[in-house]
């Protein structure tokens, strides 16, 4: 730059994460506007409708400074280095920095974006919506599940912008499983939503089943956000964090979303009749695969306790040996050293002697 020096250089991976955020931002805002369409499609006539075109417009900066961020831990990362001006001094923003580690703002971002994409499919679905769309509107019901599909693509992206992959490494495979793996849940919790869409399911639900279909839905979206804790510590995958935080994934996706899911479409399928998703066969496999790599991650959670617990002994036993090193050091320094009994015994001694010349 003539007159100045540029800011930043031009590099691969400069290049390669502003597509990525540009992509990234396109399916935002895309997805945000067309669930917007379909809530002011319900009721246009509501002035509060219209302002859920801001929450979108405010998570656009956010996914910016996550997709910035992601770029600077790499360089951070690749030279082995922790910005210390992000360790904060309040003590509860410590415990949280400590446990959430120093690269967690894709967490809090991905917690703003499911909940505001919860709100607006919750919206939708406990409206009349679902049950007026038709195959031939321009609003479809295949429209409003791809558009919440896309959720997916914004969470693989985001991950992606995270890291700095290189080729067969541990990272590497932890991303890619996050990216298939929340694909398939999500996919799955929008085919599982399609139950409530009369116009495909031909079926008119209980209002408590179609409170229990919403919810652990709409649970299934926030739940890559803890598996997002591993990524956002610089000691990726090496402490004990990571492990519960893995077990506590795989148990709410074990329990919640596959067990539930599994349960509530076998009841549709048995006790009612109804032709249900192919995805019931995933439950039953992810159930028990979960349940084979959770024993894993516990024999593994183990054996760091086992370690910690072995180190504080050995600390423990090692400031105890120092303790009475310290305390017989400060009794042999001491002039009065010897006892009462032995400055008796050697008064006697004297004694002795004078009596008997």
């Amino acid at each position: 730059m003539a007159g100045g020096v540029c800011p930043f250089t031009l590099t691969r991976d400069l290049l390669y994460h502003t597509l990525l955020t540009s992509v990234l931002l396109v399916v935002v805002t895309s997805q945000g506007i067309l669930l917007d369409v379909y809530i002011l499609a319900n009721d246009h006539t509501a002035i509060a409708n219209y302002f859920w075109l801001l929450p979108d417009f405010l998570m656009i900066f956010a996914f910016v400074a996550a997709m910035a961020g992601g770029y600077r831990n790499c360089k951070a990362e690749r030279n082995a280095q922790v910005d210390q001006s992000k360790v904060p001094n309040n003590s509860q923003t410590r415990f949280m920095f400590k446990i959430l580690g120093p690269y967690a703002l894709p967490f809090y971002v991905w917690v703003a974006y499911s909940a505001l994409l919860v709100t607006k499919v919750a919206i939708i679905f406990k409206s009349e919506m679902p049950n007026t769309v038709s195959p031939d509107d321009s609003l479809s019901p295949q429209l409003l599940k791809a558009t919440i599909s896309v959720s997916a693509i914004v969470f693989a992206l985001l991950v992606e912008g995270q890291t700095e992959t290189k080729t067969d490494t541990e990272q590497e495979r932890y991303i890619k499983f996050l990216s298939h793996g929340t694909a398939f849940e999500i996919l799955d919790s929008v085919t599982f939503l399609g139950l409530l869409i009369q116009s495909e399911s031909k079926l008119v639900l209980p209002l408590h089943l179609e409170n229990a279909i919403i919810g652990f839905a709409c649970v299934n979206f926030f739940l890559p956000a803890i598996a997002l804790v591993k990524l956002s510590r610089s000691s990726y995958g090496r402490s004990a964090v990571c492990v519960v935080s893995s077990i506590v994934y795989k148990l709410c996706h074990l329990w919640l979303i596959n067990f539930t899911f599994f349960v509530i479409r076998i009841y549709l399928w048995a006790g009612l009749s109804v032709a249900v998703s192919p995805f019931v066969v995933k439950n039953v496999y992810h159930m028990f695969s979960v349940m084979q790599v959770v024993y894993v991650d516990f024999k593994q959670l183990c054996d760091m306790m086992r370690k910690y617990l072995s180190k504080r002994r050995r600390v423990r036993s090692l400031r105890e040996t120092a303790t009475a090193e310290a305390e017989l050091n400060a009794g042999n320094s001491s002039h009065d050293w010897t006892s009462s009994s032995d400055k008796f015994e050697e008064i006697d001694l004297k004694q002795d002697t004078s009596d008997n010349p």
